[in-house]
């Protein structure tokens, strides 16, 4: 048994060592994501979506002092305020540790206890960053950074919004 482990050893030795690389291809980089795909969030297909004023809830959840959180806020906050400014959806950016919605002008002093509830149902263990679509997509984390990808981000975060308000009837 040991020379049969021995054998296959140096016959992957030579293998690899005689493996070329062809200097002359290039390599073809496609986007992580194109629009209309969705491949970081987990569908929830028996859910409803979650609506207020008949628009989709999209929530972020996250902390102050979290890189993963602070590497996906500028990128959340400017796609869901944008939605939101055009009266499509209801967005919250609550910032746990601080009882704040990084969405509001005002300084709130607890994160309401429904929306901690949606934040448990989704992700008992309450890690960050965590995101809720809808009631109906979510993900623990960010999908794409360690490609370094915030435009992905934006691409499946605007397929989700989108399939969210035409699901609940909004314009």
């Amino acid at each position: 048994m040991k020379r049969f482990f021995l054998l296959f050893f140096f016959i992957f030795l030579a293998a690899c060592s005689s493996a070329t690389v062809d200097k002359g291809s290039s390599v073809s980089i496609q986007p992580s994501v194109q629009p209309g795909e969705i491949k970081t969030f987990i569908e929830k297909p028996d859910a409803t979506v979650c609506t207020q004023d008949s628009k989709p809830i999209i929530r972020l959840f996250a902390t102050s002092w979290c890189p993963h959180c602070q590497w996906i806020k500028n990128r959340f906050n400017l796609v869901v305020s944008e939605y939101a400014e055009q009266g499509k959806i209801v967005a919250h950016h609550w910032v746990v540790d601080k009882n704040d919605d990084d969405l509001t002008s005002i300084k709130e002093s607890y994160v309401p206890a429904d929306e901690l509830a949606v934040f448990k149902a989704f992700n008992p263990r309450q890690s960050i960053p965590t995101f809720v679509f809808g009631c109906k997509y979510h993900r623990i984390g960010n999908g794409y950074e360690s490609q370094d990808d915030l435009n992905a981000e934006e691409t499946e975060f605007r397929t989700i919004i989108e399939k969210l308000i035409e699901e609940a009837g909004g314009a």
